[in-house]
């Protein structure tokens, strides 16, 4: 049996990441009349944190991501397979026009569920693609960010004033970060560019007469991790809870 030859290519711009896998061969043993092939190569752009462009993001990682086929009638041949299990024989087919081949890292309902309801980053790239016999037709998934992140950054100055604190999503998930989660993305599928939400933050010093209870508003923007920065000042004798 033929061995299956994988090329693994990497590229890292200062403000863009591409993680490149190749997956099928290029060659074609023994052709099957009326068969041919497709070689798949897979990118997966860098996630964007606010205007800066994280160097690398742990956990992207092409190999899991899952990959599925149809042919242009509709007809399923591959549902869900993850990329670094895919074999030359799952990329030999039919010599016919139209096969679309679609790739997630996640559905969209993981999206939003994985990680303790936090939600996970989704990838998701797809190809339209023709087959002829005898020959190996180069395919390229350009995988993107397509939802969006929210991380909430307490400042010193917030965790010191209210010892006790919380900031909680104002949607259906009502998600909280505080000091014991600082690392925590919540993670919100995208059905616009934009997405408006609503933070209610709360905190106490832990005497009744010093408890704090507001509202920020955030954008949440596609294909980017938002980072808020809660900062608290009382220099002016009036409270200042500020996001930045």
């Amino acid at each position: 049996m033929k061995t299956l030859r994988k090329y693994i290519l990497s590229s890292v711009v200062m403000l863009s990441l591409a993680i490149m896998h190749t997956a099928c061969s290029n060659e074609v043993p023994n052709p099957t009349p009326g068969q041919g092939n497709f070689s798949l190569l897979l990118t997966a752009a860098d996630i964007q944190t606010e205007v800066q462009t994280r160097a690398s993001i742990q956990g992207v990682d092409v190999n899991s991501f899952y990959v599925s086929l149809a042919e242009a009638e509709g007809t399923t041949l591959m549902v869900g397979r993850q990329y670094g299990t895919i074999s030359f024989a799952d990329c030999v087919l039919p010599a016919a026009t139209g096969y679309r081949l679609w790739v997630e890292s996640c559905t969209e309902a993981e999206a939003t569920t994985l990680n303790n309801g936090f939600g996970a980053y989704r990838f998701f790239g797809d190809a339209v693609f023709d087959v002829q016999t005898d020959k190996s037709t180069p395919v390229t998934v350009n995988c993107t960010m397509v939802n969006a992140g929210l991380q909430v950054v307490l400042d010193k100055s917030f965790t010191d004033k209210f010892p006790v604190h919380a900031v909680t999503t104002q949607d259906s998930r009502s998600l909280v970060f505080s000091s014991n989660n600082p690392d925590a993305i919540a993670y919100y599928n995208m059905q616009a560019d934009v997405l408006p939400m609503s933070l209610r933050i709360t905190g106490s010093s832990g005497g009744w007469d010093d408890r704090l209870d507001v509202t920020r508003q955030v954008e949440l923007q596609k294909g980017k991790i938002i980072k808020m920065h809660i900062t608290y000042s009382d220099a002016s004798g009036a409270r200042i809870v500020a996001l930045k």
